[in-house]
Order: structure tokens, then C-alpha cells, then sequence
């Protein structure tokens, strides 16, 4: 499984950047190669250090839930196919909450701004995350596979389709005005989170959707109305220059919270 989700990250991130560079939604402000090779190495360091954490913690959750047949889905003991997609559906409603948390709870965002500090927004930048963001995540996401009741199987294939969805969100693709209006519908598209890595708060502290658009419309957080050519990416009161890895992981220590 580790394989096919490399392969389909690599291709997925490969495809989006050759559609970003055809059809770009937004002019960069930076320098792109630059910023390539910056969240690159932050995700290696965030990744790599996490990995082995998070499957021994999670997959342990998992058989913990198992053996005591505790989790939301379990409970309703629906047929195996309907348990699974049920389990997909909660696990991207839980991870709604977790984003919305990173934006709200002041330790969450020292490490959350290390991805909004990115000046511009392309496929890569679904990669820039913290490594002490991810190391946090790893016992939200432990308690996410307990309260729903996920097998492996069901955690694997959401895990795929966030690697999907968020690599495709981040890109910099414009979307024909159609299907924008189709895939919005269902999905979150390049041209709403762009929006939420504004540095205008009201629209930083909105759209907060991985896969779905229902939950951000459920809790009246959802906005699209917005040139996309006014929005300035990055930190509220950030200067346009890019941050290099060590500056872009120090933020979450600085003495000043970053400002939110």
C-alpha cells in the first residue's frame, strides 16, 4: 500500500504541476524553483520523521477499537461496503475539526503557520507542514480512528484520497468556470483554498475543507467570493520575501505568536 501511494502521490503532484504551469490560477510573487526545493526539504523532515511514529500509534489505535468494538461505526454495525464509506465521511468531518483547531488554538497555529508562510500556493506547498505539526496530528489522528470505529483498510483509502485532494487544492490550476461550479459543488477546489492562505484574517480563518464542501458550508464558513488576483498568500502582516527552511521552521518558536 506504501508503494501505490507513493505512485499516485508522485504522478498526482507531477500532473498538477505540468496543469499549474499550462493554466495558472494565480502569478506567483517568488521564486518558484526556490520554494520547491524549501517544501521539499520541510517535507522530508516533517514525513520522515513522523512516518514510523504514525503507523505504529494508529494502526495500535486501530486494533485497541477493534478488539473492544468501540467506534461510531462499529456501533452501527452497517455491511462492510457502507461501513467504509461511512468511516470515510467522518474521518474527513473530523479532520474539519482539526484544521479548524490549528486556526483557533494558539500552540496549533505556531506550528499551522509554518505552511501558511508560503508566499504563493502551488501543489508542493500541500507538502510544507511542521514536523512538530505532524507530530501533533499523530494523536489527534489516534483518537480520530478510535471515536469512528476505522478498519486499516478504510483508514488507508481516506489517507490516499487526502493525499489526493490536498495536493490538488494546493496547486496554482485555473479550472474552467464549469467545472469549477461542478467540482465545487462536492469538492474543494484551487481557487476556495486559495482563498483560506490569504492574509486578509476573514478569509485565512475560512474554507477550512480537506475533501469535502459540505462541512464548511454546514458550519457557514465557506467563502468564494473573491478575485483571486487581490489575494496576497502568506501570514497576516507577512513581508512578499519567501522564508528558507530554518526561518520557515522557527516561526513556530518565535517569542511573538505569529500573527492569526
Amino acid at each position: 500500500m506504501m508503494l501505490v501511494r507513493l505512485v499516485i502521490g508522485v504522478v498526482t503532484l507531477g500532473s498538477l504541476t505540468l496543469g499549474e504551469r499550462l493554466r495558472p490560477l494565480r502569478r506567483p510573487v517568488g521564486s518558484t524553483r526556490r520554494r520547491v526545493v524549501v517544501n521539499f526539504i520541510i517535507a522530508a523532515l516533517a514525513f520522515g520523521g513522523v512516518a514510523i511514529v504514525h503507523g505504529m500509534v494508529v494502526v495500535r489505535a486501530i486494533q485497541w477499537a477493534e478488539l473492544r468494538g468501540v467506534g461510531v461505526v462499529r456501533w452501527l454495525g452497517a455491511p462492510a461496503p457502507i461501513a467504509s464509506m461511512l468511516a470515510v465521511v467522518l474521518l474527513d468531518y473530523s479532520l474539519w475539526h482539526w484544521h479548524w483547531l490549528n486556526h483557533r488554538v494558539g500552540v496549533l497555529w505556531r506550528f499551522h503557520a509554518a505552511h501558511h508562510a508560503d508566499v504563493d500556493l502551488d501543489a508542493t506547498t500541500a507538502l510544507r507542514f511542521h514536523p512538530g505539526e505532524l507530530a501533533i496530528s499523530v494523536l489527534f489522528r489516534a483518537i480520530q480512528v478510535i471515536a469512528v470505529g476505522v478498519s486499516i483498510e478504510a483508514l488507508a483509502t481516506w489517507e490516499l484520497m487526502v493525499l489526493v485532494f490536498t495536493t490538488f487544492h494546493h496547486s496554482n490550476l485555473r479550472l474552467a468556470p464549469r467545472l469549477e461550479r461542478v467540482l465545487g459543488g462536492v469538492v474543494i477546489t484551487p481557487r476556495v483554498h486559495g482563498i483560506h492562505h490569504s492574509r486578509r484574517p476573514g478569509e485565512l480563518h475560512s474554507n477550512f475543507g480537506t475533501i469535502s464542501s459540505v462541512w464548511d458550508r454546514l458550519h457557514s464558513l465557506r467563502v468564494t467570493d473573491v478575485d483571486q488576483a487581490s489575494i496576497e498568500i502568506g501570514l497576516p502582516g507577512q513581508t512578499s520575501h519567501e522564508l528558507g527552511v530554518v526561518e520557515s521552521l522557527a516561526l513556530s518558536f518565535r517569542p511573538e505568536v505569529p500573527p492569526r
